[in-house]
């Protein structure tokens, strides 16, 4: 109840003294700021959106790193922020789910309520923000500044020529926090799949003389089901690779209704590999799994696999420290096999290099423990496929494909866990393979993984059809900072062990010992992620192979530098020892933020020390559209060749264009090609196919249809006009709008967990509109063209005024609560100003009425004396302003 002195012209009823009141979201309008953002005295915005929540400033980190143009990217499905800074690229995580910020191999802990995942935004503490970019921060709270002071040069800085534009590209421009407008996609029965394309033809010195080549990756839906499928053709255009995939995955556990399965595939797939025994195959069959998509266990190593178009290639990180690479597709993909990962978190990296000046990353949290499950939990990962055999088969084959003994064979395997308790868990599997090609071998598993000390520890028996055993012992842990884990087997009658890296050949070990270990060293200001690993190999019969590997990595100044080594021992027991060791060492840099600057340096130590090759690559794009190579290699080996290569890209609306020139001496040989890459899609709302931007195929794509929902139900009704100049942000950051129809189509959206699309109405010719959220949020699926359907109304907008009786005065009354409901079922709320008026703003058209909100109005005792209700237009505007008196009971 007011005391007797509130004679004041307005007075207050606070809401926030209720101690039943739940404690406030610091995402929350009535925490919203909008801030103006300055870096070293130049004003970059004047109207970004930013949090004064309790404990400091939550800032928008998707909207300052575009802003500032880093690489920086919010994942919300994944909860993470992840990208590069700075010239050497120094690699950036910061993972909610697991606690954690990583910046340029240093690992810190992520304090609880440090990052807050909002709507369409994830939001940190300055602090938090210091140490993924080289900024300092200063708020200054008096003049809603947030000043920013570079620490070394950033992007925007070399682009002060975009600076006007970047001004604009603010989404809070005004506004509050964007809700997100969430689309429900599922497989269908059956949708006209979306096609990636790579041509390549031209001409060269060596046969055949005008080689000519394509690939093409197909997505889309089949049987309620996501399909892709590949066609690959060799230099002379004959098909000789195909790949078809009927994929469900689920992280919830319903991708097949209610069974619990995480993953169904069928057609070209890959088995499951045991602890001992069968590794994991490609072939032609079946599999499914009830295993989280993301559990790894310590002792199992984890093969990495993914599409490879024409002229790309890539390389592996694991904790920042550069592990492998590929450039020549085997069946259009890449695979890195048998990647030992540490305890604990594991951030694997995988950087896609293209032909046309292209740079992606993908990046995978693996969070690795001991292979225990919770109490009660039971896991089934099973595949059952024809190894090495392909769905569909024709009689030229691919000559980079390398086959392994038992091509044809069947080959099965299943993997069965059972959490016993929490720290004890029971495992047992079932596998059939032809590891010599001499006929099956039926092998069963069991084992253990539980901890001891702290340390995992995992123990494995198996035991074939042919009497051969195995025994395993694996132990992991970490001491000091350096973490390491140590297995060692032993093998009798033959047993063949493909896990292992140097049992795949077929031939029977008779005991096999490796330990990895993984570190940092952290001299001056720098940090050096490192790891080793060594193995020794006893076969059965008697030959000797010792293998040791060595990798390390570190950005100083504005390169990142990684080098490595490798060393092979083999000691057979007829014929003489061999020993042989090589390194390499390999430099990128993101110089001026202008040239992608790439080395490499391959050398021999043993038998004896010599340089073998070298090679330097530059990329720079001249414009949106345009972009040079240039390339330079030599060998110091064989005929010591030098090769001098150069292309032009020309990025076009709907296709990529690349004109590549090579020659090397001595041998004078030359090549020309020209390729051309594209997708093909068509758009659900109507139409044939179209051609856009490659990328259509292997992720989620989204068709927009937008028009004036007149009588307010949501769907396009025939009597309704369509609404062109619907703008939204394209993968690649270009602006789409919709046309004369009312459609658009955005293509190329990945294939993670969840893709989002920026609107806005800037561009509708139209006054007093209001359409559904801004950021449109669905699940994409590779091929598919996700439809949402856009409805645009006319909108409102009413002051209303809340007053308090004092004799024959009507006082403002500030700080109340008030909803308005729509006969359409809209609800608003809001609270009132100082001066007891409040706007209600973007309603659609219809009857209101205005109520307070019934928490706040039965603690204060207080109602309206009299209802109140308004009416906004068919045509939207300004309704007549509304008043309210309150009465105090």
């Amino acid at each position: 109840m007011f005391s007797e002195s509130a004679q004041t012209a307005n007075v207050a009823a606070d809401p926030f003294d209720d101690p039943q009141l739940p404690a406030s979201d610091p995402i929350s309008d009535d925490n919203l700021l909008l801030v103006e953002v300055a870096l070293d005295q130049l004003s970059l915005t004047d109207a970004m959106t930013a949090y004064d929540a309790p404990g400091g400033l939550l800032i928008p980190v998707g909207e300052l790193a575009r802003l500032l143009d880093v690489d920086i990217t919010v994942q919300m499905g994944e909860r993470r922020i992840v990208g590069t800074i700075g010239e050497a690229r120094r690699p950036v995580l910061v993972d909610k789910d697991n606690a954690i910020v990583r910046v340029a191999g240093s690992t810190q802990l992520l304090l609880a309520g440090d990052m807050v995942v909002g709507a369409n935004d994830i939001y940190v503490r300055s602090y938090l923000l210091e140490k993924f970019l080289p900024v300092k921060v200063r708020f200054d709270s008096a003049g809603l500044r947030l000043v920013l002071t570079a620490l070394e040069p950033l992007p925007i800085q070399s682009r002060l020529d975009r600076l006007k534009r970047l001004r604009g590209l603010s989404p809070g421009g005004g506004g509050g926090a964007d809700e997100v407008y969430r689309i429900r996609s599922t497989p269908k029965l059956f949708t006209l799949p979306s096609f990636d394309v790579s041509l390549d033809a031209g001409g060269q010195s060596e046969t055949p003389h005008t080689p000519y080549r394509y690939d093409v990756r197909a997505g889309g839906d089949l049987l309620f089901s996501n399909f892709q499928g590949y066609l690959g053709s060799d230099e002379k255009g004959r098909p000789v690779n195909a790949r078809a995939l009927l994929e469900r995955r689920d992280a919830s556990g319903h991708a097949l209704g209610p069974l619990g399965f995480t993953r169904v595939s069928a057609g070209d797939i890959y088995t499951p590999a045991l602890p001992l025994g069968p590794r994991s195959q490609a072939g032609r069959g079946l599999s499914f799994s009830t295993a989280p998509l993301t559990q790894q266990s310590v002792f199992g190593r984890i093969d990495l696999r993914g599409e490879l178009p024409l002229g790309y290639d890539v390389e592996l990180y694991v904790n920042d420290v550069l592990r492998s690479g590929q450039s020549t597709p085997v069946q259009g993909r890449y695979e890195f096999r048998d990647v030992p990962l540490i305890r604990g978190i594991n951030i694997i990296r995988i950087v896609a290099y293209g032909p046309r000046g292209e740079r992606s990353e993908e990046v995978k949290v693996v969070n690795v423990g001991g292979g225990q499950l919770e109490k009660g939990q039971f896991v089934v990962d099973f595949g059952a496929a024809q190894q090495q055999r392909s769905l569909i088969e024709f009689n030229s084959r691919d000559s980079s494909v390398i086959t392994s003994p038992g091509v044809g064979d069947l080959r099965l395997a299943m993997n069965i866990l059972y959490g016993l308790s929490e720290t004890v868990t029971l495992a047992g599997g079932l596998g059939s393979y032809s590891p010599t090609g001499l006929g099956q071998r039926r092998v069963a598993t069991g084992g253990i993984r539980t901890s001891i000390r702290g340390i995992a520890t995992q123990l494995d028996v198996a035991r074939d059809d042919r009497n051969g055993t195995a025994y395993a012992v694996g132990l992991a842990s970490e001491y000091k900072g350096v973490s390491g884990v140590l297995r060692h087997s032993e093998y009798r009658g033959a047993f063949v062990d493909e896990t292992t890296p140097r049992g795949g050949d077929g031939r029977a070990l008779e005991r096999s010992s490796e330990v990895d270990l993984d570190w940092q060293l952290r001299p001056a200001k720098l940090v050096v992620p490192m790891s080793v690993r060594a193995s020794r190999d006893e076969y059965a019969n008697g030959d000797l192979s010792w293998n040791g590997l060595f990798r390390a990595s570190s950005a100083i100044g504005g390169v990142y530098l990684s080098s490595g080594l490798d060393f092979e021992r083999y000691d057979p027991v007829l014929g003489p020892t061999s020993n042989r060791m090589s390194g390499s060492l390999s430099a990128s840099s993101f110089a001026l933020f202008k040239w992608q600057l790439r080395s490499s340096l391959d050398y021999q130590i043993l038998p004896r020390s010599r340089v073998r090759a070298a090679s330097v690559t530059a990329d720079r794009n001249l414009s949106d559209s345009t972009a040079l190579r240039f390339g330079l290699g030599h060998s110091f080996i064989g005929d010591k060749e030098t090769t001098v290569q150069a292309s032009a890209i020309r990025r076009l609306g709907f296709a990529d264009l690349a004109l590549d020139a090579e020659y090397s001496v001595p041998k004078n040989d030359w090549r020309i090609g020209l390729q051309l890459a594209f997708s093909l899609v068509r758009s659900p709302l109507g139409g044939s196919y179209t051609f856009q931007r490659p990328g259509a195929a292997a992720g989620g794509n989204m068709a927009l249809q937008a028009f004036l929902d007149e009588n307010g139900n949501g769907r396009f009704d025939k009597t309704e006009e369509p609404l062109p100049g619907v703008a939204m942000a394209g993968a690649a950051g270009e602006e789409i709008q919709t046309d004369e129809k009312g459609r658009a189509l955005v293509t190329g959206l990945g294939y993670g967990s969840v893709a989002q699309v920026r609107t806005n109405l800037d561009n509708v010719a139209l006054d007093n509109v209001a359409g559904p959220p801004p950021v449109i949020e669905f699940t994409p699926r590779a091929g598919t063209v996700a439809v949402v359907s856009y409805p645009i109304q006319a909108k409102g907008e009413v002051m209303v005024s809340i007053f308090v009786r004092r004799g024959e005065k009507k006082v403002g009354l500030s700080a109340v609560m008030l909803r308005v409901i729509g006969d359409n079922g809209d609800e608003r709320e809001a609270l009132t100003e100082y001066d007891g008026s409040v706007l209600f703003d973007s309603l659609r058209p219809g009857g209101y009425r205005l109520e307070l909100v019934e928490q706040q109005a039965q603690r204060l005792k207080m109602r309206l004396e009299a209802p109140v209700r308004f009416t906004i237009g068919a045509s939207g505007g300004a309704a007549p302003d509304v008043q309210g008196v309150v009465v105090f009971q």
